[in-house]
């Protein structure tokens, strides 16, 4: 009987062992196996074999086999059961509406939309060319006083400059001479009519009276016009007479509009001649500017005027949208770019010609079932991944998506509209599932 115990022992510890936690491999079965061959080379060293002793230990060691195969099959089941279940775990966590606050999650409903793919392009604010006025001496003069310098803000009929003009002069003279043969030649005319009405004078002397008064009047009138050509006002030219003080010489070059005086290239005593083309002086209003935008051979097909722009400022906070209206039919030698014109209302200020801006350009637009902030999308475990909102928690569902752009992405497959998902913060469910699945595996051994 000794001997016979010796072999049942280890038979009955692989049985334990086949039917206990899943934790125990089939390895150790292996090694109690050994242990029990081991016990029975023992008890033949010590002379306790029996006849029947080898036909009751083959019996033993089949039924200790049979066992271990029992277990290893209840381990396989059990694993595949942890497995399992740990996988719907990894897809699902659940959080408390407490903890949803606290974790500041947004949660929207999933809703069609569109997406805007744009191409950006780098430009400089520039003066309008048409609020850009050059103001020129309309007589020829020497420049006696500079009233204004370049950064001032000027209004309409500011002076500038005063010059000192011979030949405006000579005009006003004329003027003024007219004017006095048209006083005389009047005065001639009523002095005629009268005695032609008292029949001392002829009909031919009041005649040639009064061609005599409208030559005199029509000299009067071209001299006007010609004083208001060369800038001067119907007030005055009827204030001009040869008792004021001001010199018949002097001309105001004045503001033609409001604006800001950018450029002065007039200094005291030079001389300004008014068929040069030179300007004395350059007036630009800021109301409103143009961004410039250079446009490369391998974009110009993708603009076209009526394009949506939004325009921010490489130095500020500046920005603005405004379509393009304009594109240059040539490419600009130096840079072998085209020019794309958007004008940019600037009533506040906050542009600057010469800024350096970068300008994103709505080449077209993508419409989709689904669009979803960039912020709701985590990648895990390779894949783009969607937190849906469950009654408990949060499903993480891999989703497939689209066009992306500016921080909006469209989402194809995975996330239906009208479900509900976390659009915000969801960096902390990607932690939060991350750590969940460490503990599921840290309960498995």
């Amino acid at each position: 009987m000794k001997q016979r115990y010796y072999v049942l022992i280890p038979a009955l510890a692989l049985v334990l062992a086949g039917c206990g936690e899943h934790e125990h491999s089939g390895e150790e079965g292996h090694d109690s196996g050994s242990h029990a061959e081991a016990q029975h080379s023992e008890g033949d060293g010590h002379g306790h074999e029996e006849a029947g002793g080898d036909q009751q230990h083959d019996a033993s060691g089949k039924q200790d086999d049979d066992h271990s195969g029992e277990g290893h099959e209840s381990q396989g089941k059990g694993n595949e059961k942890d497995a399992s279940e740990h996988e719907g775990e990894g897809n699902h966590l659940a959080l408390s509406d407490e903890v949803i606050r606290e974790f500041n999650l947004e949660i929207r409903e999933a809703a069609p939309g569109s997406i805007a793919l744009t191409r950006d392009f780098p430009g400089e604010i520039v003066f309008d060319e048409g609020l850009i006025t050059h103001v020129t001496a309309r007589v020829p003069g020497r420049a006696e006083q500079i009233l204004k310098e370049s950064g001032e803000r000027v209004e309409k009929g500011d002076v500038l400059a005063v010059l000192s003009s011979r030949e405006l002069a000579r005009v006003r003279s004329d003027y003024l001479a007219a004017k006095a043969r048209l006083e005389l030649a009047q005065a001639t005319f009523e002095r005629k009519r009268r005695l032609a009405e008292d029949q001392v004078a002829s009909e031919a002397e009041l005649q040639e009276a009064r061609q005599a008064l409208s030559d005199a009047q029509v000299q009067v009138e071209l001299g006007r016009r010609e004083l208001q050509t060369l800038g001067m006002t119907q007030e005055a030219i009827n204030a001009l007479n040869l008792d004021t003080n001001d010199s018949l010489a002097r001309y105001e070059l004045t503001a033609p509009t409001d604006g800001t005086l950018i450029e002065r290239h007039l200094t005291r005593g030079e001389r300004v001649d008014a068929g040069s083309g030179d300007s004395p002086f350059v007036i630009a209003s800021r109301e409103q500017v143009w961004a410039e935008l250079s446009i490369f051979p391998q974009s110009i097909d993708d603009v076209a005027t009526g394009q949506s722009v939004m325009v921010q400022a490489d130095d500020s906070k500046a920005s603005a949208s405004s379509p393009i209206t304009y594109i240059t039919p040539l490419m600009h030698e130096a840079t072998r770019a085209a020019q794309a014109r958007v004008v940019l209302e600037n009533a506040s200020g906050q542009w600057y010609p010469g800024q350096f801006v970068t300008a994103s350009v709505t080449v077209e637009r993508v419409e989709a079932d689904v669009v979803v902030p960039a912020t709701a999308i985590q990648t895990m475990n390779g894949q783009s991944t969607v937190f849906v909102r469950t009654d408990d928690g949060f499903e993480a569902r891999p989703v497939r998506t689209g066009p992306e752009s500016k921080g909006r992405v469209a989402i194809q497959e995975g996330l239906k509209a009208g479900e509900r998902y976390a659009a915000v913060n969801t960096f902390t469910l990607k932690a939060e599932f991350g750590r969940d699945k460490l503990e599921s595996a840290g309960h498995s051994h």
